[in-house]
């Protein structure tokens, strides 16, 4: 009698460790209502990695028309830029990504559709289907990067783009930067079958495999129920952090700052109502060991308006208290 070896999911496959993609699969399935498999799932080396590995296998330089969010996360368009991609920002209002500007000869749009960087906003129903319309009817993909799309403080969270009917069409990028900690350099891309085969021969030629180890430790994380419960916990510290901060700028800065309303996240972008030179400003702070960011850094085109953004996924009620009466002084 011949005995054959079980069934086996190797833990070094490039793929990513299966007991972490089983576990990614069931919590962004409860968190984020995304109907995916493990098979469906490859882990990366952070977002970063995904959106490098993305570019390698969709572009073909000097050809492929990807559209940017304008302003927008520069980490994910630099990918793009690199593996040759013809850049084409695209405004950003207060419903997200103006669709009505996509041009049809776009091939990728690239979108934060559930807290916009760095603006803040949620993308409207309205703009989420006309924008997977868009997609359908022009042979289009979407690169949906929800990088904090656990964190939503008011009312029911939004649905990802990436659902059963747009499998095919929609790459679903997530992090474990933004929920549990910037130094695992975990996260993970939910992508079509179509592409899961080059997207692996990809990783197998970055890296082989993320470091096993530390994939068994977050899969057990996930599993045990430790990752929803610091989430949780999370989403209460966050919100009052955002609470202070919009209730300084609306009490101390309403003649010069107008905050944007923000629902999700760790950070909230105020327009400036003033001509000021904000890069002045942020200089001036970052003397004060106060960290900045003006919307200019953000666009890749030329800047349309002018502002603020407000992270605190790093400072306490004290030390956004404190950093806010510096910008107080500096302005």
């Amino acid at each position: 009698m011949e005995l054959k070896p079980p069934a086996f999911k190797s833990p070094q496959g490039n793929q990513g460790h299966f007991p972490l993609r089983a576990a990614v699969a069931t919590h962004i399935g409860i968190s984020r209502a995304v109907v995916c498999e493990p098979d469906d799932v490859l882990v990366t080396a952070g977002a970063q990695q995904a959106f490098d590995m993305l570019a390698r296998v969709l572009v073909t330089p000097g050809v492929t028309t990807v559209a940017i969010e304008d302003p927008g996360y520069p980490p994910m368009r630099a990918a793009f830029l690199a593996a040759g991609a013809k850049i084409l920002p695209i405004p950003v209002d207060e419903q997200g990504l103006v669709v009505d500007a996509l041009p049809v000869s776009v091939q990728i749009v690239c979108v934060c559709p559930s807290h916009q960087f760095p603006f803040g906003v949620s993308m409207s129903a309205q703009r989420r289907a006309a924008l997977l319309n868009f997609a359908r009817k022009h042979g289009s993909v979407i690169i949906e990067d929800d990088y904090d799309g656990e964190f939503r403080y008011d009312g029911t969270p939004l649905q990802a783009l990436r659902s059963t009917a747009t499998a095919d069409d929609v790459f679903y990028v997530g992090t474990f930067s933004k929920c549990m900690l910037p130094a695992l350099r975990l996260g993970f891309v939910v992508a079509p079958q179509w592409a899961m085969a080059a997207l692996i021969r990809a990783k197998n030629c970055l890296d082989w495999h993320c470091p096993t180890l530390t994939q068994m430790a977050v899969a057990r994380f996930i599993a045990d129920g430790h990752l929803a419960q610091h989430v949780r916990k999370l989403r209460d510290v966050y919100r009052k952090r955002r609470d202070l901060i919009e209730e300084i700028l609306q009490s101390d800065f309403s003649g010069e700052l107008s905050p944007m309303q923000s629902h999700y996240g760790m950070h909230v972008a105020a327009f400036s109502t003033l001509s000021k030179r904000l890069d002045r400003v942020t200089a001036r702070l970052l003397e004060l060991n106060v960290h900045l960011h003006s919307f200019e850094r953000y666009f890749f085109g030329a800047p349309t308006s002018e502002g603020l953004v407000f992270g605190y996924g790093a400072v306490d009620l004290k030390g956004i208290e404190q950093g806010l009466k510096a910008l107080r002084r500096a302005l």
